[in-house]
């Protein structure tokens, strides 16, 4: 488990004045390129360089694009530093391209730096960091940028940020940005220091964390270690997470929170990520989540884990120490837990190692365990309500046991639950999901687009499920936004029937 000790770590070019009397005269003098003002170029490609970008940097403020009207690349040989209060819009058209052999944005201590409309590609450093290193207390925006193929070598037991690196004490907001491709130890796109950090509306595609651990090592995606100040705000909202790869922890996402730490990750999709690792790695195939605080919260709703592959613990989710984990409207499908022989894994959706979970309305169905908890791995400090816990499978070692299929072992109960299958009657290690659950087939589809912004297994007519709910408990609309209840009573599960 990481713990983390905290480190600390337009201008205007003016031009010529020239005084003529008298008669006015022909000047046949080169004219100069007009990089006043924090513009780069003078509306060619040829004039868009990385020498008029030092220049249109210097002293911070707006720095904008005039390279002509089709996608221009600079090629930067050396990182620039940000060392006032920078914004740099490339107008969707201008890509900052460090030719695999330097990093390209350092931002000073204390710097505000916003990025728009900029693509930052091919970024390298043996520090943290290749695309952007943000120092301590800045402030970072980025909003639609695309950041590709940056890599970081960095070899300490937490260090990372292949596309970004935040340092303590900061806050950063990326929107509508696309992250692919990056390499890290931790963090393959991003790693966050003990900052706060609101990511909406963006996608992580093939970024990896390269670091096996233990200690640290993990976070496909995103490597979160800590809020800023240990109040935390972190938030993750209508994102999509897919084919990210870690070793040791959290395929996708790795969290650590500490004190007050919070963070919610709301209509997003975590699916096709893999933390593939052997002996002790190989934890969270989508998400990997521990505190060291039990006031360290984590709420997810609204959101699918799919097919997510963990090749020891937890193919959907893995929750440690003493994470309070809160899930409302999720949608937990055909995610595994499995060794490479396949007769290792537990908690094929959800594994509980310390902390508790509260289950709201979430559909959790078709997860695999190499060995046991198909479903959920988890006990009395997991409670379910209104919850479909269905068709899990615990491949108990290759060995004809029929055990452990949904659950591994009994859950807390808040009423109006269903499991199917039943568990097996003829072996009496095998346990009910939770006191009073109902045994029923709540005729799942498979998972597809039903509306709203994430894939939901819908109920079929004739399930088990539809008006089986408690309306006093279930949340005001379903997963993907459409009001509860459709009956008399709220359907069970993140999807409402019409």
């Amino acid at each position: 488990m990481s713990n983390f000790k905290n480190l600390t770590g337009n201008s205007s070019l003016a031009l010529p004045l020239i005084a003529i009397l008298g008669t006015a005269v022909a000047l046949t003098a080169t004219p100069l390129p007009a990089y006043a003002g924090g513009v780069v170029g003078t509306g060619t490609p040829a004039s868009c360089t990385e020498a008029a970008l030092d220049t249109a940097l210097k002293g911070g403020g707006t720095v904008t694009f005039k390279c002509g009207t089709q996608a221009h690349a600079i090629a930067i040989s050396k990182e620039k530093s940000i060392a006032a209060n920078t914004t740099i819009n490339g107008g969707n058209l201008i890509t900052l391209d460090g030719g695999g052999k330097t990093r390209i944005l350092a931002v000073g201590n204390g710097i505000k730096l916003t990025l728009a409309n900029l693509t930052i590609t091919n970024g390298f450093s043996t520090q943290q960091g290749a695309g952007i290193f943000s120092g301590n207390k800045s402030q970072l925006t980025v909003t639609n940028c695309k950041f590709n193929n940056n890599v970081s070598t960095s070899g300490g037991t937490f260090d990372g940020g292949g596309a970004i690196f935040i340092s303590s004490e900061s806050t950063a907001t990326i929107q509508g940005s696309t992250f692919t491709s990056n390499k890290a130890g931790n963090g393959g796109a991003i790693n966050n220091l003990l900052s706060n950090l609101t990511v909406s509306n963006s996608t992580f595609t093939s970024n990896e964390s390269t670091r096996s651990g233990p200690p640290g090592g993990g976070g496909g995606a995103i490597y979160i270690d800590g809020g800023n100040g240990g109040n935390g705000k972190l938030s993750i909202t209508g994102s999509t997470f897919s084919k990210n790869k870690a070793v040791f922890q959290g395929g996708a996402i790795f969290i650590q929170l500490y004190n007050n730490d919070a963070i919610t990750i709301d209509k997003s999709t975590i699916a096709d990520n893999i933390v593939n690792g052997s002996g002790n790695q190989g934890f969270g195939g989508g998400i990997f989540i521990v505190s060291q605080s039990s006031n360290g919260n984590f709420t997810l709703t609204n959101t699918t884990l799919a097919r997510n592959i963990a090749t020891n613990q937890g193919g959907g989710l893995w929750t440690g120490n003493q994470a309070k984990v809160i899930m409302t409207n999720t949608t937990i499908y055909g995610n595994q837990a499995m060794s490479a022989d396949g007769k290792g894994g537990l908690g094929g959706g959800i594994m509980r190692t310390g902390g508790t979970i509260e289950i709201l309305n979430t559909t959790i169905a078709s997860n695999i365990a190499g060995f046991q908890g198909g479903g959920i791995m988890g006990d009395g400090s997991v409670r379910i309500t209104n919850t479909i816990i269905a068709n899990n499978v615990a491949k108990n070692g290759g060995n004809n046991w029929n055990i452990k299929n949904n659950c591994f072992d009994t859950l807390s109960s808040g009423g109006s639950n269903l499991q199917f299958p039943a568990k097996n009657a003829y072996d009496a290690s095998d346990k009910d999901c939770a006191s009073g659950i109902v045994t029923a087939d709540p005729k799942l589809d498979s998972l597809k687009s039903n509306g709203g912004s994430t894939q939901t297994a819908a109920l079929l007519k004739g399930s088990a499920a539809i008006n089986a709910g408690d309306n006093a408990q279930c949340p005001t609309t379903d997963q993907r936004g459409t009001t509860r209840p459709q009956g008399t009573k709220c359907d069970l599960g993140a999807f409402e029937f019409k």
